[in-house]
C-alpha cells in the first residue's frame, strides 16, 4: 500500500517486527497481525499522508517518513506502548536512501535505509527500539537536544560485514544529563565563592582603585598675585 506519490531519496525508516512471530501458532500470528494493523491505523494519522509511505504484512511493517526524524521517533515510541496489549515489537530506525520497487504482483521498499533498519529490528533480543548513528545525527539536526535520549547500546554488523553503533531509547538520560549540568554549575559557583572569600581574608591590604586614592585630595584653587595686584575690585 503506497501513500505518497513520490518517495523521498532520504527518509527516516521505521521497521516494526513482531518478536518471535514465525515461531507462534498460525492462529496467534493472525491475531498479532491484526493488532499490528490496528496500531498502524491509530498512529499513522499523526504523520501527513504526503510525507509517508508504509508497507505492512507477515508480522512486520516498514514506514518511510520524509524529512521528519522527530515524527519517526515519536511514531516508534508510541508503537512500543502496544506491548501492554501483548504485541511485542522489535523496532529498528535508520535515516538513509530509500526507493520504491513496484511490480505487477507487489510493491516493496528497498535501499540502504530499509536494509539497515531491518538489521536493527532483526538483531533485537526482545521487544525494544534500536536506531543508527545516521538517524541520531538527523534527529539532532532537525530537533537539537532530542538526540540526548538515544544512548549507546550495542555494536552490530550487517551481511556486508559493516559494523556500526546502535543506540537505544532512554528518556531518563535527558533528565540525568540535566541534573549533572545543574550539579556542575552549583559546584562551580561554590568554588568561585570560596575563592573570593579566601582572597578577601588573606589579602586585606590589597591595592585600592585609583578612584579611592584621588578621593583623599581636596582640589585647591590657586590665584596668582601678579594677575590681580590690587585685589578684587
Amino acid at each position: 500500500m503506497t501513500e505518497v506519490e513520490h518517495l523521498p531519496v532520504q527518509s527516516s525508516v521505521v521497521l516494526l517486527r513482531i518478536h518471535d512471530f514465525a515461531r507462534r501458532p498460525v492462529a496467534e500470528q493472525a491475531r498479532l497481525s491484526a493488532q499490528l494493523d490496528t496500531v498502524l491505523a491509530l498512529l499513522l494519522p499523526d504523520i501527513p499522508e504526503r510525507s509517508r509511505l508504509v508497507l505492512a504484512g507477515n508480522g512486520s511493517a516498514a514506514l518511510a517518513v520524509l524529512d521528519n526524524a522527530p515524527a519517526a521517533l515519536a511514531f516508534a515510541e508510541r508503537a512500543l506502548q502496544a506491548h501492554v496489549a501483548g504485541l511485542g515489537l522489535c523496532i529498528g530506525i535508520d535515516h538513509g536512501p530509500v526507493e520504491m520497487l513496484s511490480s505487477a504482483a507487489s510493491e516493496d521498499l528497498a535501499g540502504d535505509g530499509v536494509a539497515t533498519a531491518s538489521v536493527l529490528a532483526a538483531s533485537a533480543t526482545g521487544p525494544g527500539l534500536l536506531v543508527t548513528q545516521n538517524f541520531r545525527t538527523a534527529l539532532a539536526y532537525m530537533s537539537p537536544g532530542a538526540e540526548s535520549a538515544l544512548v549507546p547500546a550495542v555494536s552490530l554488523s550487517d551481511a556486508g560485514l559493516r559494523t556500526y553503533q546502535a543506540y537505544s531509547l532512554d528518556r531518563m538520560a535527558t533528565l540525568r544529563r540535566r541534573r549533572i549540568f545543574m550539579i556542575i554549575a552549583a559546584v562551580t559557583a561554590c568554588v568561585l565563592l570560596a575563592l573570593a572569600i579566601s582572597l578577601r581574608v588573606w589579602m586585606p591590604d590589597r591595592p585600592r582603585p585609583l578612584a579611592d586614592e584621588f578621593g583623599k585630595y581636596v582640589p585647591t584653587i590657586f590665584v596668582s598675585p601678579t594677575r590681580y595686584p590690587h585685589g578684587n575690585r
